[in-house]
Formats: C-alpha cells, structure tokens, sequence
C-alpha cells in the first residue's frame, strides 16, 4: 500500500511539474510583417507605365522612358516596399524588362492595326524581334483573317469560286466595316 500511495505522490509531483513548466515554454510568435499592398511586378506591368514607356519609345525619347520608371520607383517607395524590391525597380533589368513589356504592346498594336487594315505582317515581325513566341499566333490570326474574306468573296460569287473582282469587293466590304478600327 505504501508503494501505491509513493508511486502515486511521485506521478502527481511528476505531473505538476510538467503542467507549471507548460506555462514558461515560450512558444515563438512569428514575427507579422506587413506585405506590401503592391508587388513589383504589379509595379512593373502597370498598364499605365507600360503605355507611357510605349509612347515614350515611339516618340525615342528616353527621358520620357526614365521619367516612367522614376514614377514606378515612387509608387514602390510609397508601398513601403523591401530595399530588395525598390532597388531592383531601379535597375536597368527593370528597364530593359518594362521597355521589353512596351515593345510587345507595340507588336500587339501594329498586328491589330494590320489585321483590320488587311495588310501583312512580316514587317512587323521584323520591328518586333521580342514578340517572337508571338508570330505563330500572329500568323494565324492573318491567315484566318484572309479565310474570312475569301469566304465573303464566295458568297458574292454565289457559291463558286470567286474572281478578282469579287475578291477585292470582298477586301473593300471588310475595309469599311472596320474602317473605325
């Protein structure tokens, strides 16, 4: 009996000892640091700086470009962004990254342009080497623009292989619905 009592003091000693030392286990909070409310890339992609480097670059003025990315390293500055983060928007890999950004813009532009206009793109191409993994999109989008109109050339042909005339009435009709384009 005097065993159990013994053996039943020691587990309760036991047990309030681990229960008091529970309470001084300091468990490690996690230090909440506040994320910015903006990325860099957001930064970076912002439809406004984007456009304003695209114009900057058609008009070649590089102080226009500069003046873009001055206005984004604001913009990151006042999201309280990491030094890490503010100094890359700063560096010429933003740069070259935005102004890559612009000339895609650009490509995407002068494709809509040419697709409504009816007019071929390997030009273009050639003025936008950036856009590359773009082209094959691109040439199919040309190619089922011109499937379009050969349809519209078939109809005015009723149905039989259409001539020259019908083809160029056909390039006229889409030319003046999307003349406004």
């Amino acid at each position: 009996m005097k065993v159990i009592i013994a053996l039943v003091v020691l587990v309760a000693v036991g047990a309030t000892l681990w229960l008091s030392n529970q309470g001084q286990i300091e468990n490690p909070v996690p230090q909440t640091q506040e994320l910015p409310v903006i990325s860099r890339q957001q930064i970076l992609t912002a439809t406004d700086l984007i456009d304003g480097v695209k114009n900057a670059l058609q008009e070649h003025d590089e102080q226009a470009i500069s003046q873009w990315l001055d206005r984004a390293l604001a913009v990151a500055k006042e999201a309280d962004m990491p030094q890490k983060d503010i100094d890359y928007i700063a560096s010429d890999m933003a740069k070259d990254f935005v102004v890559f950004q612009a000339q895609r813009s650009m490509f995407n532009d002068a494709l809509e342009q040419a697709y409504y206009d009816l007019l071929y793109i390997e030009d273009i191409k050639a003025d936008f080497p950036q856009a590359q993994d773009l082209f094959d999109s691109a040439d199919k989008l040309i190619a089922e623009r011109d499937n379009l109109i050969n349809k519209i050339a078939t109809e005015l042909a009723g149905g039989d292989t259409p001539t020259d005339a019908e083809v160029r009435t056909a390039r006229q009709q889409w030319l003046m619905r999307y003349a406004h384009q």
